[in-house]
């Protein structure tokens, strides 16, 4: 099995395409304007290159199953640039959990903010997400996150709720809309 790979390892279409996969989701995972637009740069130097590859293995008769590896990978690249974020965020709140386990436990008790959880933007446009509680979990509805919002004193409505833990939501704002008195983290 690792000799195997070990193979795919050696081929440089492959090579390229998984660089170009990474780069993807790493790059789909941030929401930073700074980090779109070096995405633009480097995941096309980064396409181009593996298509060339991808290419060149074609006329040198590479392996046929590499060759499909290398032209999978190529055409997942979209898909976890577009959908690498939430996941990442997931991932994100598991590794921040157990060094704040008693913040946790105190904040599930009622519906409310627990703390600014990450804001991006540029040129006065800047947007946050929170990470929140709501103790019936139901906030992925539109109704439900209306219902919140105005229980919890605020008036701006939510552009998107992720549902992290039981109880536990990373939610974002509208632009240029925070939550008084809570601070974004940056």
């Amino acid at each position: 099995m690792l000799r195997r790979l070990g193979r795919f390892a050696k081929n440089p279409a492959v090579c390229l395409a998984m660089l170009l996969l990474l780069a993807g989701a790493y790059f789909g995972s941030s929401r930073d304007f700074g980090a779109f637009l070096l995405s633009i740069p480097v995941l096309a130097s980064l396409f181009f290159g593996a298509v060339i590859a991808a290419v060149w293995a074609i006329r040198n008769n590479a392996e046929r199953v590499h060759l499909l590896a290398a032209w999978a990978l190529i055409c997942l690249t979209p898909l976890a640039y577009l959908f690498s974020y939430g996941p990442v965020q997931q991932i994100r709140f598991l590794l921040w959990a157990p060094a704040h386990y008693r913040q946790l436990t105190e904040a599930s008790k009622k519906n409310g903010i627990v703390m600014g959880w990450q804001s991006w933007g540029m040129a006065g446009q800047d947007t946050s997400s929170y990470l929140v509680v709501d103790t019936e979990d139901r906030l992925r509805s539109k109704a439900r996150a209306d219902q919140w919002t105005k229980q919890i004193g605020q008036s701006c409505g939510l552009w998107e709720e992720r549902r992290v833990w039981p109880k536990f939501y990373i939610v974002t704002t509208y632009t240029n809309c925070p939550y008084n008195g809570v601070e974004p983290a940056s």
